[in-house]
């Protein structure tokens, strides 16, 4: 069967006359979205999307006219041309990948991705496929992670040298991040405060079977949205309060690596994705015979896997771009 491969809306598949859309934009013919993060998730609904519970819960918490077709992971769902199921990315609470069977092809989309086991989202699961289309958010060598038990040890170190003298506060995303923060503190004896957002997420992490314990206010420990941190930060410099009247703040992002964060802010390179060589030991698992790249430095990392890994290997970008009405 013939395939073809796009980015526009999202990612098309086009297995013999059907279309399959992967994270659009626009949900349409058989579209599947991987997670609860916004750059993710459709922003209009002609044709329901299929995702997990978890995911299905945090998008319709994010935003109440979301609706989709829940989809259990690991369990086969059987449409005309192809057969797909989801499996776990490891990237945040129910988080897939979508693996496709078309005729005697497998087809990986990753979504995003992380290979080290977090404290709040199932493991990653690893399949072997023909065609991979991988996220390469990281995908350059200058992007390698310290060991994710040192982040963790570095984090609750700050926490616990400065909450003697000044209030705490970890900024991450709200959903994902801020919970795997929460579980690191409370793993340490910390109980945080968080935001009214933070906390209507982990809600829906606790409804499936994530411990989570925090509260709204009055703690000297907090988690917040990553964006509040600089405006903090900005404050303590403004007023003057480096001394005992300050907070400390920092925030937990992989891109602690590369970028430079407002002054007063310590960044931790805490990341929910594959590092380079993380997503290097991902391809080599799933022994593809061909890979797209999406989502990153797609031109560097393809050229990194057909030279390091002998595997064939082009980027999916824009520029392939192609309106729902072509087809």
């Amino acid at each position: 069967m013939k395939l073809g491969f796009s980015v526009g809306n999202g990612i098309t598949i086009k297995i013999g006359k059907e279309n399959v859309l992967l994270d659009p934009r626009v949900a349409d013919f058989n579209s599947f979205c991987t997670h609860a993060h916004a750059d993710h998730m459709p922003q209009t609904i002609v044709r329901k999307p299929y995702c997990s519970p978890e995911t299905y819960e945090l998008a319709k918490l994010r935003n109440p006219d979301f609706d989709a077709k829940k989809m259990q992971q690991g369990k086969w769902q059987k449409f005309d041309n192809f057969r797909a199921k989801l499996i776990s990315s490891g990237h945040l609470l129910g988080s897939s990948q979508v693996f496709i069977e078309a005729d005697d092809t497998t087809i990986l989309y990753t979504g995003d991705i992380k290979l080290w086991p977090g404290l709040t989202s199932k493991p990653i699961d690893i399949e072997h496929a023909d065609i991979v289309i991988t996220e390469a958010t990281f995908g350059r060598p200058s992007f390698q992670l310290p060991h994710i038990d040192a982040v963790r040890k570095d984090i609750i170190d700050f926490v616990k040298e400065h909450r003697k003298n000044h209030t705490v506060n970890l900024g991450g995303y709200p959903i994902g991040k801020a919970q795997e923060a929460i579980k690191l503190l409370n793993n340490n004896g910390i109980v945080p405060s968080v935001s009214e957002s933070i906390a209507r997420f982990s809600e829906v992490y606790k409804r499936f079977g994530v411990d989570l314990k925090f509260i709204e206010d009055g703690a000297d420990v907090s988690v917040l949205p990553m964006h509040l941190i600089s405006q903090m930060a900005y404050s303590n410099s403004k007023n003057g309060n480096n001394g005992n009247n300050g907070s400390k703040n920092a925030v937990l992002t992989g891109w602690a690596v590369s970028r430079k964060f407002a002054n007063g802010v310590t960044a931790f390179p805490l990341s929910d994705h594959c590092d380079y060589n993380q997503l290097l030991t991902f391809i080599q698992a799933v022994e593809p015979k061909k890979v797209f790249t999406v989502h990153g430095f797609e031109r560097e990392f393809a050229k990194t896997i057909r030279e390091k890994l002998k595997i064939p290997a082009s980027p999916l970008l824009a520029r392939s771009q192609k309106l729902l009405i072509d087809y």
